[in-house]
């Protein structure tokens, strides 16, 4: 099974009195990711580049929402520009945004999310590319970026590296 990770429900976030409805069409905060991503100048920017993936590949934990029977879940894909890309999401609460926007769950309703760690989804990228997943989109409703699941392994140690 190329999914296995930590499956857990993530909680309507009702932190500030707000209804359910009101949060989900709140768009979560911007992050240092979503700057990151729109200070890149283009596919030749390999510094923004970098440092995007520095950041990306340094979080504690990448999301994805569960879907599939009890015991069976995997993480939800799409078909983007004719690839199948993972769903991918840099907090909880951008996946549970995503899903309630999206439809999959109403804002009333808990969101299963597998929370795997990235270098776990890197040392297990060959069997994204075995089961036909060419990529992870990354906050898709948001900023929108991705990696390709042969690439990860590469951009992963690269970013490693430490800097001279």
């Amino acid at each position: 099974m190329w999914c296995d990770g930590t499956m857990t429900s993530i909680p309507e976030p009702t932190d500030d009195g707000d209804t359910a409805d009101e949060v989900a069409d709140v768009m979560p905060p911007e992050s240092e990711i979503d700057r990151l991503v729109e200070a890149i100048s283009g596919e030749d920017d390999h510094v923004g580049m970098a440092a995007l993936w520095r950041v990306t590949m340094d979080l504690d934990q990448w999301w994805f929402i569960a879907v599939g029977d009890p015991g069976e879940e995997s993480p939800a894909a799409a078909d983007i520009d004719d690839q199948l890309m993972l769903l991918t999401f840099t907090d909880s609460a951008r996946a549970r945004h995503f899903a309630v926007a999206q439809g999959m769950i109403s804002t009333e309703d808990q969101l299963s999310a597998i929370a795997l760690q990235p270098d776990e989804v890197v040392a297990t990228s060959q069997e994204y590319v075995d089961a036909g997943i060419d990529g992870l989109m990354f906050d898709p409703h948001i900023s929108g970026y991705f990696i390709s699941s042969d690439q990860l392994p590469v951009v992963h140690a690269a970013v490693r590296q430490p800097t001279s």
